[in-house]
């Protein structure tokens, strides 16, 4: 009857889709030990979540083991890598449509009538649960240089606004990149912390998104699966993306995913992506 929902970001996105491959509730329980933490925790996914999902069940803090107990975790399977193929056939013919108007959330004017290309080349902040370090998962931003003069590029990572603002203006000025948040819609700036619908207009223009797994992707193949995809990942994570992108392929989706390690050539990964990047168009 239920599926487990505990985080507000990346895998929670994937936990919504799970719900609707398995035309189940979504009992929102975050892991906190605290009542006090459990409700704040739950009322941040239900914020972020319910935009996407109209599935979502709140759970009372002292009804917690009781409902896990009826519940399928899917994270904890997607973590440990053992849900099927055929799972990851029948989530990629699933489109999560906005759950309310969206005529009021930020417009991104900036982007529009252009082509548009998310960039994600690092990790500034990660929540530790894909298996690895955000240091791990990110890469020097030069192995993106191709990207410059392909379009508008548009910075998607998630970063703190004040600790992490030298680096990303640094990154915006080298890519000549638009920053959300930085020029218009200033309430967006950082994108962690920021509710998720508050990027549909962003993601609705885009073109192609080259990058980091991360919270966006699992957005864009969530509510977004035509808009052409190369997930970059560290093969020591927990997500088998090979499979996934597989999968929406199969369902005539351009989406592709391209594995690094510490052993990697960086120099000829960076010939690798952009000759599929190449091919998507």
């Amino acid at each position: 009857m239920f599926i487990a929902e505990r985080n507000a970001f990346g895998h929670g996105i994937f936990t919504a889709v799970a719900a609707e491959v398995a035309d189940k509730l979504l009992a929102v329980m975050p892991e906190k030990n605290s009542e006090e933490e459990y409700e704040a925790e739950q009322e941040n996914i239900i914020k972020n979540l319910d935009f996407m999902s109209n599935v979502l069940v709140k759970v009372p803090f002292k009804m917690r083991r009781q409902i896990e107990k009826e519940s399928s975790d899917v994270l904890t399977k997607l973590k440990a890598g053992t849900l099927p193929d055929e799972f990851w056939f029948q989530f990629a013919k699933r489109k999560l449509e906005p759950t309310e108007a969206t005529d009021k959330l930020p417009q991104f004017a900036g982007l529009k009538d252009k082509v548009n290309i998310l960039m994600v080349p690092q990790k500034l902040i990660s929540d530790g649960e894909c298996g690895v370090t955000a240091d791990q998962q990110s890469l020097n931003p030069q192995v993106f240089n191709f990207l410059k003069g392909k379009g508008q590029l548009v910075l998607g990572q998630h970063f703190h606004k004040v600790n992490d603002l030298e680096t990303v203006q640094t990154l915006a000025k080298e890519f000549d990149m638009y920053v959300p948040g930085m020029t218009e819609d200033t309430e967006v700036f950082g994108i962690r912390g920021v509710q998720h619908k508050m990027y549909y207009h962003l993601y609705r223009q885009l073109t192609a998104s080259v990058g980091i797994a991360g919270t966006h992707t699992w957005i864009m193949l969530a509510m977004f699966p035509d808009i052409p995809q190369i997930i970059l990942y560290n093969r020591n994570g927990v997500e088998r993306w090979d499979t996934i992108a597989e999968a929406y392929r199969a369902n005539g989706k351009n989406i592709y995913a391209i594995g690094f390690d510490e052993n990697t050539d960086m120099a000829e990964l960076s010939k690798i992506i952009e000759e599929q990047f190449n091919q998507l168009f």
